[in-house]
């Protein structure tokens, strides 16, 4: 990979901050400029669940400011990214338009579980491979996430409505605040970790990591360093954070913002962040916690140049839609098992060509389930748990050449229902599909759900397939020098699309 010189935005809650690194790899940068200005976007969702006109002047303004230093910088590219304050909305296509008419950035917003995942691969890379095992904590203006990454990957990701601007909006009304509200701001915390203690229970982790301005403050306040100086340096201890924590809520906010080492602006919000800390960390039975000064920025920076890498691997397959070199480049972008991918793709190709001219199927259909069988796995990219719901979620936000948008969320459905449940009316993106679309999206996921299980060991056993239909029993015959047992119990186990988008009972043998 050429050395490249990006420009990373992030829009967050409190803040927008820009960082401008130069990469001659794919995993290492250096930093040559830091900038932050003050937007604060989250109390505008936060109060009206809208960005009015002056938080959108305010933000094109900065973003305007951004890219000209990038552009003075020489950058190859600026990439931005917008997380809860506009996630939440109910304008946020407007605001993404208008900044990107007024200063032509184009901005991403992030779903709350990319936005953990990109955290998690930035603290992952900071700690290195002798960390081989961590749980992050990221606290947010509007929300907190938490990333468990495993060997550099993500394992768990958790998103909250847990923010450190959002809770002090809510529940702390006066100055110092009251034992009721504390009490109140509290129990927030505490239902709202019930799910992810859940679902981490038997978990275990090496190490636990905190991330944003939020815990570098307090680490600060322990250790009365600068913030910038807490990366891997200080631990916040449990027992010390929660005596700071009771006494930054008993001082008013006068006090507090004369506190060392903490901004006016901070010390606002400082009484939530410290108590959603505190609760995470008392959740998840962590005693100490290391600060780190890589969050969101560096690990888009880290994503966008793993992108970079992808597309400096050999040549895609030979193929004669030329569609679907765009959709290989994309399964490469989010780290795929480009063999399984072919594999079901081919069978999902042969399955399609055979069950045509039975069901008349129609030939522009097999292109859409190509695609959706190459790209049904790319979800594991962000979490292997509903990892079939961040594969629509990263189709349906790809740039896929030649399809139009409709197709594209076609294919983003199909992927999606390769496993798991079947469509439903209330799922939304199902439901954005007319209904002649939806029937189409239906019977090409029910045959990305079977050749998916025709692969259930990633060891390529079938080799090929044939159909026979009497009436309503639709007999598959796999053909294949191996013991195909695991494949047929597989087929049992997701044949319940195929035999009601196909209207028939489905026997493999």
């Amino acid at each position: 990979m050429k050395t490249q010189k990006l420009a990373a935005i992030d829009i967050g809650s409190n803040s927008l901050k820009l960082v401008i690194i130069e990469a001659a790899a794919s995993d290492s940068f250096t930093v040559l400029l830091q900038e932050r200005e003050r937007v604060r976007l989250g109390h505008e969702t936060l109060k009206n669940r809208f960005l009015s006109d002056e938080a959108i002047n305010l933000s094109a303004a900065t973003i305007a400011k951004f890219r000209s230093i990038a552009e003075s910088r020489e950058v190859d590219s600026i990439i931005a990214v917008a997380t809860a304050s506009v996630r939440e909305a109910e304008n946020a296509a407007e605001f993404v338009s208008e900044i990107e008419k007024r200063t032509g950035v184009r901005i991403e917003v992030l779903s709350s579980l990319e936005e953990a995942r990109l955290i998690g691969v930035a603290v992952a890379q900071f700690f290195g491979a002798d960390n081989d095992s961590l749980l992050n904590i990221d606290i947010g203006g509007g929300s907190t996430e938490l990333s468990l990454m495993k060997n550099g990957e993500p394992h768990k990701l958790f998103s909250m409505k847990l923010g450190a601007v959002g809770l002090t909006e809510k529940f702390v009304f006066s100055n110092p605040p009251k034992a009721r509200e504390l009490k109140n701001l509290q129990a927030e915390i505490v239902f709202a970790l019930i799910q992810p203690m859940r679902k981490m229970e038997g978990e275990t982790w090496k190490l636990s990591t905190g991330t944003s301005g939020t815990i570098l403050n307090l680490a600060a306040l322990l250790n009365f360093q600068t913030p910038e100086n807490q990366a891997g340096k200080p631990e916040i201890q449990l027992k010390k954070l929660i005596s700071l924590n009771k006494m930054l809520a008993k001082i008013p906010l006068e006090k507090r913002a004369q506190l060392p080492v903490i901004s006016p602006q901070r010390a606002e919000v400082i009484v939530a962040g410290g108590q959603i800390l505190e609760g995470v960390m008392r959740a998840f039975n962590i005693q100490t916690l290391q600060p780190c000064a890589y969050a969101l920025r560096e690990g888009v920076i880290i994503d966008y140049l793993g992108e970079l890498k992808a597309e400096s691997l050999p040549p895609v397959p030979d193929v004669d839609d030329i569609r679907l070199r765009d959709v290989f480049a994309i399964g490469r972008r989010f780290g795929y098992e480009e063999t399984h991918a072919l594999q079901v793709a081919g069978l999902a190709e042969k399955i399609f060509d055979a069950l045509a001219p039975i069901y008349n199927l129609q030939r522009h259909g097999r292109t859409l389930l190509s695609a959706a069988a190459l790209l049904h796995d790319i979800g594991y990219h962000i979490s292997h748990e509903a990892h079939h719901k961040h594969s629509l979620y990263l189709i349906k936000h790809s740039e896929m050449t030649g399809f139009s948008e409709n197709e594209k969320l076609m294919i983003a459905n199909i992927a999606r229902y390769h496993r798991r449940a079947l469509p439903k009316e209330k799922h939304a993106d199902f439901m954005q599909l007319n209904e002649r679309d939806r029937k189409i999206t239906a019977q090409l996921g029910a045959i990305l759900r079977i050749s998916d299980a025709l692969d259930r060991g990633y060891e390529n056993h079938v080799k090929d397939i044939q159909f026979k239909l009497d009436k309503r029993n639709l007999y598959l015959k796999l053909i294949s020098d191996q013991d195909c047992t695991i494949e047929q119990k597989a087929i049992e186990q997701k044949k319940d699309l195929f035999e009601a988008a196909f209207d028939c009972k489905l026997k493999a043998a």
